[in-house]
């Protein structure tokens, strides 16, 4: 009877220390899934960022609104490079055209008509159709209303969107960085700490500034929470963690 006393009392022991180690191990392995997920939101934020950045000229004014926590300007969604015109029609060299979609009706668009004349603003007014280039090289044949004379062949062409990219707080009482285009504001990355957008705005001297204009690199710092809490030292909270990354523009 001692013995089978002593055994269960060490089997107990036992059980307990395992027990221990087991939760242990399990709320390891939690904080190491939200550690994961906390820096794939992170990274994927600054992405997002850059991506529409990285192509805007400042100095043509694509850049509309600057803020502490907000961007809003005009995103690049297509480029392409015209190799005919005919009236209202442009065409456009299909092995030149790249985007994330077909240029569509109603779509703004610039286009490049020289050094003297900058970028000239116009509206896609139909298309693309199946065309020809005059070398007989595939293109798509768009409809495009300017306010001038159209661009002329070998003329870039930038089809883009108006975006704001800004913090905010959803219904669920969390922080996110939201894109808000035609359509309502969406939410791409969070939860973000309370401020955790932070844009800071460069002239070419280095200097800050507040002038969309004069911007030709800008300093973003997203700072983010994990979705669930996790528990360190019999504390349980969210683990936050923040990424810098700088963007330099084209002009």
């Amino acid at each position: 009877m001692v013995e089978l006393v002593f055994a269960l009392g060490l089997l107990g022991i036992v059980m307990a220390a395992a027990g221990r180690l087991l939760l242990s191990q399990k709320r390891l392995y939690r904080e190491l899934g939200q550690r994961a997920d906390l820096n794939d939101n992170l990274r994927a934020g600054a992405e997002i960022l850059a991506a529409d950045l990285w192509s805007v000229d400042a100095r043509e004014g694509d850049l509309l609104a600057i803020g502490a926590d907000s961007i809003r300007l005009r995103a690049e969604r297509q480029f392409a490079v015209v190799c005919g015109t005919a009236g209202t029609y442009l065409w456009l060299r299909r092995s030149l055209t790249f985007g994330v979609r077909d240029l569509a009706p109603g779509d703004s668009i610039l286009a490049y008509a020289g050094a003297d004349s900058g970028w000239m603003t116009g509206v896609v007014t139909s298309g693309p159709a199946p065309a020809s280039c005059p070398d007989s090289a595939p293109a798509e044949r768009v409809g495009a209303a300017f306010a001038g004379s159209p661009p002329h062949a070998g003329a870039p062409l930038r089809g883009y969107e108006v975006v704001t990219y800004r913090s905010y707080r959803a219904s669920d009482g969390a922080y996110y960085l939201g894109l808000r285009d035609a359509g309502a504001l969406q939410p791409l990355v969070g939860p973000l700490a309370s401020g955790g957008l932070s844009l800071t705005f460069f002239d070419s001297t280095g200097a800050v500034t507040a002038v969309p204009r004069y911007v030709t690199a800008i300093r973003i710092r997203l700072r983010a929470l994990s979705a669930q809490p996790v528990t360190r030292r019999g504390v349980t909270a969210a683990l936050d963690d923040s990424v810098v990354s700088w963007v330099t523009l084209r002009n």
